[in-house]
């Protein structure tokens, strides 16, 4: 087992972490599949508003890709198709009714282990989970017709108020095992599991992975962070890592032979009445999941933490990749005399205010940005919490000058938006490092 201590990074003390406890969802009204879930990807519709489906229909294709398919997560009718700028699809809203499923080949684990590598992927094509991988670099759905050097699944939880892995898999052990081993064909390379104290006992019996334990502050729990580390990205190869729930989710298809019916989410933040998880379907409607009343200028809902995710309200869903729903305070208007309060419940990275001097003491965040965007200055603090040997600011701003050898030299293979996450909330200058990081990325892609 490798060991990886890490000491650059940041833990946001907020309030609103889950309980450890699960309950189930009294009844889902409507689900989503939202294609803007999928980075770069275009979806090709198979349904029409009014069309009636089973749990594991075909809702949509892949347009570039049509060997990747996206099935509903519920059974229903089609109610709308969302449509955004320019017509691009938004989301398939479905309408809940009776369960029915489509049925498919089940497979144990003796038979998995004869698969080929073909078999497998045409499996996994098959079943509608293929979205479930990812590649770095670029953060998209993986390419089936190329091979990964190794694959990466991510254990650790470093986020702020990030949902635990064992909860979110409680009882799921052998779906997980039977996922590991499907995954395990898909690559000539080692398949990676990255754990940390919490979660260490959990992933104890599986096998036919390489084990490897992070602690350290957040962004620990990133796997760009962990394959920085482990195995490092080079220019021209390639990636794939994975959530521990697709994973369970994958061996949950196999062994019964239907989509997976259910999914756990954690319910966190300082406005919610209860913290907890719930067990749910995929892409559920937010006001089904949540008893407390949301008011849109009152609380700002999340889809994901409050670092990455995308702010969404008590009519939207949840997003595809994300097993936590966030509602904090929203600021409105402006505080009186803020610049000179003494900040005892104020949250900051930096020494300005009297809350550093207790900071063990969780506090309730807010939208507050504490300031507006001004002049990108180096500090020399950013490095301070990402604990990678990447320059944040100087690729930063070879990416603003579109300047692709330096941006290559710089790392831009081996970065996503999330992994500069902390620079953005620690930044005087209020620059959003993600949104730069993401153009740098398209411009990358343009060139490969």
């Amino acid at each position: 087992m490798g060991v990886f201590k890490l000491k650059k990074g940041y833990d946001i003390p907020l309030q609103g972490v889950a309980d450890r406890r699960v309950e189930k969802v009294p009844k889902t009204t409507a689900i989503a599949v939202q294609p803007i879930d999928f980075r770069g990807m275009r979806p090709g519709m198979r349904v029409e508003p009014g069309d009636t489906v089973k749990r594991g229909s075909i809702l949509f294709v892949d347009k570039q890709r049509p060997e990747i398919l996206f099935r509903s997560p519920a059974a229903g009718s089609v109610r709308e198709i969302v449509r955004g700028e320019r017509r691009v699809i938004q989301r398939v809203i479905i309408d809940v009714s009776a369960d029915s499923a489509e049925v498919f080949d089940s497979y144990s684990r003796s038979q998995i282990t004869e698969l080929s590598q073909a078999k497998a992927k045409e499996i996994l094509l098959h079943s509608g989970l293929w979205p479930a991988m990812r590649q770095r670099p670029f953060c998209k759905i993986a390419d089936f017709d190329k091979s990964p050097k190794a694959i990466f699944i991510s254990g650790v939880d470093s986020a702020p108020l990030q949902a635990e892995t064992d909860m979110l898999l409680e009882g799921r052990e052998q779906d997980l095992q039977l996922g590991i081993d499907l995954l395990a064909k898909l690559t000539d390379g080692k398949l990676h599991l990255s754990v940390s104290s919490k979660t260490e006992a959990f992933f104890s019996k599986i096998t036919g992975v390489e084990t490897h334990q992070f602690s350290g502050p957040h962004p620990a729990g990133n796997v760009g962070v962990q394959i920085h580390h482990i195995d490092r990205l080079l220019a021209g190869e390639i990636i794939w890592y994975i959530s521990p729930r697709h994973v369970a989710q994958i061996g949950s298809f196999l062994s019964k032979g239907e989509y997976p019916a259910s999914k756990t989410y954690a319910l966190t933040g300082s406005e919610l009445d209860n913290q907890h998880y719930i067990q749910a379907t995929e892409g559920a409607l937010v006001s089904d999941l949540v008893n407390t009343p949301l008011a849109v200028n009152k609380q700002r809902v999340i889809s994901g933490n409050v670092l990455t995710g995308q702010q969404t309200n008590a009519a939207g869903y949840i997003g595809f990749y994300d097993d936590m729903l966030t509602v904090i305070p929203e600021l409105t208007g402006r505080r009186f005399m803020g610049w000179v309060q003494l900040g005892f419940k104020a949250s900051s990275f930096w020494r300005m205010f009297l809350s550093k001097l207790t900071p063990r003491n969780k506090q309730a965040p807010t939208t507050d940005m504490n300031g507006e965007e001004r002049a990108f200055v180096s500090t020399g603090e950013y490095e301070k919490v990402l604990p990678m040997d990447v320059l944040p600011v100087h690729l930063c701003k070879a990416i603003l000058v579109e300047d692709i050898e330096l941006m290559e030299q710089l790392g831009i293979y081996e970065v996503a938006p999330e992994d500069l996450a902390l620079c953005s909330y620690i930044c005087p200058s209020k620059i959003e490092f993600g949104d730069i990081i993401e153009q740098g990325m398209l411009a990358m892609e343009k060139e490969a």
